[in-house]
């Protein structure tokens, strides 16, 4: 029997030739060889793409529902109110805004009647973008007389800043853009904060409908206080959402966007037009 050398462990035997595949598979992620990587590499730019055109989408119509509750505002504010016969304290009043501010505890509940319609809406098609813009405009009506009442006791020189309606825009775009840019940024979970959030808005509904009967300034700048700190948690929790999650629903993410940034204007606007 002829005696053969030890072959080295893992060597091919001699006399045979190792045998190359043709279609070389790339590792993982890196580029330019294999049908595998490429079609990897494909698959993430495809999805970066698509959660870009999202992120996108959710902040137009973000800007856009801030935009179309503002003219709301405007109407109510300027709309006949040249040929208004109502006046508080010799000041003539715009009949949009006393029709609103004459029933605090109807336009409570009609405000949050119009969020919850259009929640309800926001993943039907051709619905929820209409819906969308429908609330933001009739928000924007029924918080007029809260603009109202800031800038009327703003040019007596009553109240805490000069410009109370510009002072709470100013500051809740910096709040709210300060926010998001953390959450970018830190790449932190955020999601712990969704049960401590959604008691704390219990908490901050019930006690404003209470101080609809008590109408305490000390409760009501409470009150803005805390909604101020609630709802920029609100802010970091819903960016997070969007920007970390499979939440495709873009309807729904401008929506909460929207209730978060409005909720930080009135309560710092309450804040600043509080009388002195």
């Amino acid at each position: 029997m002829a005696n053969y050398p030890h072959q080295p462990y893992g060597q091919p035997p001699y006399g045979h030739q190792q045998q190359h595949p043709q279609n070389y598979q790339q590792p993982y992620g890196q580029p330019g060889y294999g049908a595998w990587g490429a079609g990897v590499q494909q698959e993430h730019v495809e999805q970066g793409a698509e959660r870009l055109a999202f992120l996108r989408k959710v902040y137009g119509l973000f800007a856009g529902s801030i935009g179309v509750s503002a003219v709301g505002a405007m109407i109510a504010l300027y709309a006949g109110a040249d040929a208004s016969q109502i006046a508080w304290g010799g000041v003539r009043v715009p009949p949009l805004v006393a029709l609103v501010a004459s029933s605090p505890l109807i336009t409570f509940f009609v405000a949050i009647g119009i969020v919850i319609g259009a929640s309800a809406v926001r993943k039907v098609r051709g619905l929820n973008v209409a819906a969308l813009f429908g609330m933001a405009f009739l928000l924007g009506i029924i918080f007029a007389p809260s603009l109202f009442v800031a800038q009327l006791y703003a040019s007596t020189g009553e109240t805490l800043s000069a410009s109370p309606i510009r002072d709470a825009f100013i500051l809740s775009t910096l709040m709210f853009g300060g926010l998001t840019g953390y959450v970018v940024v830190s790449k932190r979970d955020f999601s712990f904060l969704g049960s401590a959030l959604t008691m704390g808005l219990f908490v901050i509904l019930g006690a404003a409908l209470l101080n609809l009967f008590l109408q305490s300034n000390v409760l009501g700048l409470a009150i803005a206080s805390v909604g101020v700190l609630l709802f920029g948690g609100y802010v970091l929790f819903d960016t997070w959402r969007i920007l970390r999650t499979d939440d495709r629903d873009a309807v729904g993410g401008a929506m909460r966007l929207y209730l978060d940034f409005l909720n930080l204007f009135l309560y710092l606007l309450r804040i600043f037009g509080s009388r002195r």
